[in-house]
């Protein structure tokens, strides 16, 4: 087994230089902790101030039934995003930072207040109490090449789920006003809608934020007032290939935009 510095460096490496996804796979292969352990370890790298800065937010990845299913999965994965990636607003992009561009539409939570490890296990009341409003965003990755479906996912969560970024968009609905039953996600690329679908969160985007701040107490994390928790996609991954605008727009939550330049 690769030393956890040596290995952290070469994905440091890779991620900062944009280089094709390489899972530095072990035999046996690694496990979630052990997955978590290199993800702890490249985030206290990537949080220099020089590079990403601190962490600004948390993603949720495979939080439906079929894809936890088709990962082997007993509960979701997670990923950090950085303040330096993070746009509260419309986003402007310089299409020549990424190498395999792509976007995932998912509702997100803007935490009001933060959450004690210490008062584990959190129910949906605490959570929904320390949860400002629910608005729209779009998750940025850069797969690099990454063959997702084929790929080991613990190799994934090692090298944070492909992100590079976060769009938070708005106006957005105070959470005991969301309901998810009836929300329309539409993706509009250059003005053209190229996916319309309705009550596809992939789960209750209350219950996500629950799961994350339980998880990231077992681990020693918290979740802080003013992150983000992206709560899942509500598409496949969606691939773009040079400039545009993208725009998301969720019903009574509002829009996220980005472009591409």
């Amino acid at each position: 087994m690769t030393d956890l510095r040596t290995l952290t460096q070469k994905i440091f490496d890779d991620v900062l230089k944009g280089n094709a996804f390489d899972p530095y796979a072990e035999d046996p292969p690694r496990t979630l902790a052990q997955a978590y352990a290199i993800q702890d370890a490249l985030t206290a790298a990537l949080s220099d101030p020089a590079v990403r800065g601190p962490v600004a937010g948390w993603k949720i990845a495979a939080n439906s039934q079929q894809l936890m299913a088709r990962f082997k999965l007993s509960e979701p994965a997670t990923g950090r995003i950085f303040a330096s990636q993070r746009i509260d607003g419309e986003a402007s992009l310089n299409v020549a930072d990424y190498t395999e561009f792509a976007i995932e539409p998912e509702i997100v939570a803007v935490m009001k207040t933060g959450l004690n490890p210490q008062d584990t296990p959190f129910t949906r009341a605490q959570v929904m109490g320390a949860i400002d409003r629910f608005v729209p965003g779009i998750e940025l990755l850069d797969l690099r090449h990454t063959d997702m479906p084929n790929t080991h996912i613990p190799d994934a969560i090692a090298q944070n789920i492909s992100n590079v970024g976060a769009v938070v968009g708005g106006p957005g609905l105070a959470p005991e006003d969301l309901n998810v039953g009836d929300l329309q996600t539409t993706l509009h690329i250059d003005g053209e809608i190229v996916h319309d679908v309705t009550g596809a969160a992939p789960q209750d985007p209350l219950d996500a934020v629950t799961w994350i701040a339980n998880h990231l107490a077992a681990r020693g994390f918290a979740l802080e007032a003013g992150q983000v928790v992206f709560c899942g996609t509500h598409s496949p991954i969606w691939y773009h290939k040079g400039k545009g605008r993208i725009e998301v727009q969720m019903s009574r939550l509002g829009t996220a935009a980005l472009t591409l330049s």
